[in-house]
């Protein structure tokens, strides 16, 4: 699912990244689109992602590995 958010942020970042230029309003905002982007895409990359609970035979072997 994280592959396919990246996917969109990086469609998005390019879209803004080939915006005509035309005036300081334009550059703002797109800067300011391309930088929430890019700060977007590191945190997913650099979020670590939970593991997934344990099989039942891992709980069954901690309850009676004792």
């Amino acid at each position: 699912m994280s592959y396919i958010f990246d996917l969109v942020l990086a469609a998005a970042l390019l879209f803004f990244l080939f915006l005509p230029i035309t005036d300081r309003r334009t550059v703002m905002m797109k800067l300011g689109m391309v930088l929430a982007i890019v700060m977007l895409f590191a945190v997913t990359l650099a979020v670590p992602h939970g593991a997934g609970p344990a099989a039942g035979s891992a709980h069954a072997l901690l309850i009676t590995g004792n």
